[in-house]
Order: C-alpha cells, then sequence, then structure tokens
C-alpha cells in the first residue's frame, strides 16, 4: 500500500459547491496536499454531475478540470478490464452500489491505503470494505 489517499467524488463535490461537508472537505484538501489520487469514475461522474447541471458542455468540461485542480487531486489511469473483472468478482462481498464498488475498487487497484468519502453507504461497510480490500476509510 501507498501512502496516496483515494478521494470519492462527493468530497471533491462538497470542497468546489462548498456544501453541508465543505469545513471536512477543505480539511481533507489541506491536510493530504499532494497524495490524494482519484480515478476514472470520478471523472465520469464530475462530468454528469456538471453536465448536468450547467446544460453547457464547454462549461461542464471547464468545471470538471477545475474541480480536479482546486482540489490539486491527481487523475490515475486505471486498466478498464482490470476493474470490472475484480469488481464483478467482490461485488457479492461487498454488497455496496456499482459505482461504490468501482470506486473502492478502484483504490484498490492504484494501490491507496486510505480511502476518502461522505457516502453513508460505504461508511457503513467501512469493515467489509477494510477486510475485503485493506482501505482504512475515513470521513
Amino acid at each position: 500500500m501507498s501512502d496516496y489517499c483515494y478521494v470519492d467524488t462527493n468530497v471533491i463535490l462538497s470542497f468546489v459547491e462548498q456544501d453541508a461537508n465543505y469545513e471536512r472537505a477543505r480539511e481533507i484538501v489541506e491536510e493530504r496536499r499532494g497524495k490524494l489520487v482519484t480515478g476514472e469514475v470520478t471523472l465520469l461522474e464530475l462530468s454528469s454531475f456538471y453536465s448536468r447541471k450547467l446544460k453547457d458542455d464547454v462549461l461542464a468540461k471547464a468545471s470538471v478540470k477545475y474541480a480536479l485542480k482546486v482540489c490539486n487531486v491527481e487523475l490515475v489511469e486505471i486498466d478498464f478490464n482490470r476493474l470490472f473483472e475484480k469488481a464483478l468478482q467482490l461485488s457479492p462481498r461487498l454488497k455496496l452500489k456499482t459505482l461504490d464498488v468501482l470506486q473502492v475498487v478502484s483504490a484498490s487497484l492504484v494501490k491507496a491505503s486510505v480511502f476518502i468519502t461522505f457516502d453513508k453507504d460505504i461508511i457503513a461497510k467501512e469493515e467489509i470494505v477494510n477486510r475485503v480490500l485493506g482501505l482504512n476509510i475515513e470521513h
């Protein structure tokens, strides 16, 4: 395991959109500067969020880039074949929603030691995620 922290989409959105979890997201971004990574599933989720919110492709793409940059989150490439194979294998044990499975498995594949999220479903299953993937959940 590395000292990288895989950050879930909701943490990035909480910081950028300054929602109810903004203060905690700000602490995470400041404390973990230079150690935050995320995968292409987050890129897809951010793109989906901003394209629906802004209804303008150019603004949506710019907002996605801005969100990753302002949070100082490094986007890491993940082999989708490995991701889907491992996610399919582990989903019966993790018992999470599809995108949540893809996110925690992505974190595992990039050898992150910590998965940072505000997702209540993942937080509720942090012991299972830790046992199955060796990830520590922070929120």
